[in-house]
């Protein structure tokens, strides 16, 4: 599946992602880039609303290894199991949140507990940038379970 397919996938199965105005702008095996516009998120101070930046990252965490997993053929669900952010700066602009995974062959870590039907832990670091200056920074595990 490429970015536009994975728009779609999102704003079918998760309404909300769609109301906010969630668009998967890059995707590869190892990163993704997903946008939100400002209009769809704005707070009382005109900036992102914190929730639609903690939902972005989330949404970036999810498809990049919900989208990995299927790229190697396995069936998983994937659930966000524990997320901490850290809002730095206000984003007075389009939410763009990035992600890639720390290792080339993250599945190295999860065939072991696959092969033993248990499920896998996988941390991942979602950034938010505005040209070079860090806004918001997502530490989440998600929890991934073969079916």
């Amino acid at each position: 599946m490429d970015s536009q397919a994975w728009t779609e996938r999102l704003h079918q199965e998760i309404p909300i992602t769609k109301a906010i105005g969630i668009n998967v702008a890059e995707l590869s095996a190892q990163n993704i880039k997903v946008s939100a516009p400002l209009a769809n998120n704005i707070n009382v101070h005109q900036t992102a609303f914190a929730g639609s930046i903690y939902t972005v990252g989330i949404v970036a965490g999810w498809t990049l290894l919900s989208s990995y997993l299927r790229a190697i053929n396995i069936n998983a669900t994937v659930v966000a199991s524990k997320a901490d952010i850290q809002y730095k700066r206000p984003i007075a602009g389009d939410i763009v949140a990035t992600c890639e995974f720390a290792e080339k062959a993250p599945e190295t870590i999860w065939l072991p507990l696959f092969t033993q039907k248990k499920p896998a832990r996988h941390p991942l670091s979602i950034q938010f940038y505005n040209n070079e200056t860090l806004l918001a920074h997502l530490h989440a595990t998600f929890y991934i379970k073969p079916q």
